[in-house]
């Protein structure tokens, strides 16, 4: 019986062994320090035939993260082969993991994982001509020792208030590798500023921060607004909200489509991050303005027939909530294109419904009272809202006509009330 029991001890032991040095495998990587988006080449060896059955392959992992929650992947050769992966584009501390088997998100396919880092070194200058400006004018940035690295992960120069904190940039441009000379408008107003260089976008922190140079800025013309509407209007001008077709506009007149274009391409590049570009093909008989082409290459707007635009129409209450709303899908919500926008339906809380709800068209309520319920806008008055103009005496007095100025402020709300967590209130189809 001892006999038995030795042997059947035995047996298990070596059939444990098999298992354990059955798996095989191993990944390194070409280095321990990555810039964002950096091509990283990764070896891996000793892959055999039974693990590309399983379909091994090998993800970027953030550092301690579950099994199931990989980033970038690829499947594996027999034998030895390189990848070539791209690091991500946030800093951070990350693994290259290998597993054996897909869809086994356990310790049981986990082979080994390498550790790296992604971070970007403060590298780059900029300076200015001289240190006093007039408002509006364009102020030359020069720019210095910009690495590709830098470019590629969207190193920008901005104006800033002096003391601001790193998410409160006004006008920026993106810089190239190497030297170069940048153009940003300097914002409509008085005091004392800062023009900065950060070597990554989206990333408002210390470790993005590379240097500024201060300046001062006199001669703002001030604007031709509501009392209301003052504060609102010099945080669009510090943000860089405001279009140049509206700087020096009377802004409590009603807005146009072709400045409403301008202002949504303002408010898209300012949410997203992204610059726009004018589309190639004009298909507007009526209109060249270059916002307008912007909008239109966005997907943010379109015409109101397939060669005409209407620039000089004017806009009521409802359509300016729905285009802004619009603006922010496109900024945030993945997969949302104009075309499909009916198919996407919203998720959060009702507000108050405001009296006149009956003259709000239905296509426009959704955005609305999405609008209305993060607070970015309200109603005119004994809580109605004044959605469109219906009778002639309205039409004429350009009752419920969107004005300048209310543009301009939702798209100050809108910039800092919401953000890509808010996104999940539109639900794709």
């Amino acid at each position: 019986m001892k006999k038995f029991i030795i042997v059947l001890i035995l047996v298990l032991i070596c059939l444990s062994q098999v298992t354990v040095f059955g798996i095989t495998g191993s990944v390194s990587i070409n280095k321990t320090i990555y810039a964002p988006n950096e091509q990283m080449i990764v070896k891996v060896s000793e892959i055999t035939e039974q693990m590309i059955e399983d379909e091994a392959y090998v993800s970027i992992y953030q550092k301690g993260a579950a099994h199931d929650q990989y980033m970038s992947w690829s499947y594996l050769q027999v034998g030895t082969s390189e990848l070539e992966f791209e690091a991500p584009s946030e800093t951070g501390s990350y693994e290259m993991r290998l597993y054996r088997i897909d869809h086994v998100y356990n310790d049981e396919s986990f082979v080994m994982s390498v550790p790296f880092t992604v971070s970007m070194k403060s590298q780059g200058e900029i300076s200015l001509e001289k240190d006093a400006y007039i408002a509006q004018q364009e102020i030359s940035v020069t720019v210095k020792d910009i690495t590709q690295e830098m470019e590629k992960a969207g190193a920008y120069v901005s104006v800033f208030k002096k003391g601001a904190k790193h998410n409160e940039y006004g006008q920026y441009q993106y810089v190239k590798a190497g030297n170069s000379v940048v153009e940003i408008q300097a914002p409509n107003l008085n005091g004392e500023f800062e023009m900065r260089l950060y070597s990554i976008d989206h990333n408002y922190t210390e470790e993005a921060f590379v240097m500024s140079v201060p300046f001062t800025l006199s001669g703002a013309v001030p604007y031709n607004s509501s009392d209301w509407a003052k504060t609102e209007i010099e945080k669009a001008a510090e943000m860089g909200l405001i279009p140049d077709s509206l700087k020096n506009a009377d802004l409590t007149k009603p807005i146009t489509r072709a400045e409403f274009a301008a202002v949504s391409v303002k408010l898209y590049e300012k949410l997203s991050g992204t610059k726009a570009t004018p589309a190639i093909v004009n298909p507007f008989k009526d209109t060249n303005d270059q916002d307008v082409l912007k909008a239109l290459e966005v997907g943010i707007t379109a015409g109101i027939a397939a060669d005409k635009f209407a620039p000089d129409n004017l806009l009521n209450r409802e359509q300016a909530a729905t285009m802004l709303t619009r603006v922010f899908k496109k900024s945030y919500v993945e997969g949302w294109t104009l075309a499909n926008d009916g198919k996407y339906t919203f998720n959060y809380t009702m507000p108050a419904i405001f009296k006149d709800d009956a003259k709000i068209s239905d296509w426009a309520k959704p955005s609305v009272y999405f609008m209305a319920t993060h607070g970015i806008i309200s109603g005119v008055g004994d809580n109605n809202f004044a959605p469109k103009a219906i009778t002639p005496a309205e039409l004429a007095a350009n009752y419920a006509s969107a004005t300048r100025e209310q543009a301009l402020a939702i798209s100050v709300r809108m910039t800092e009330k919401l953000n890509e967590s808010d996104a999940k209130e539109i639900v794709a189809p």
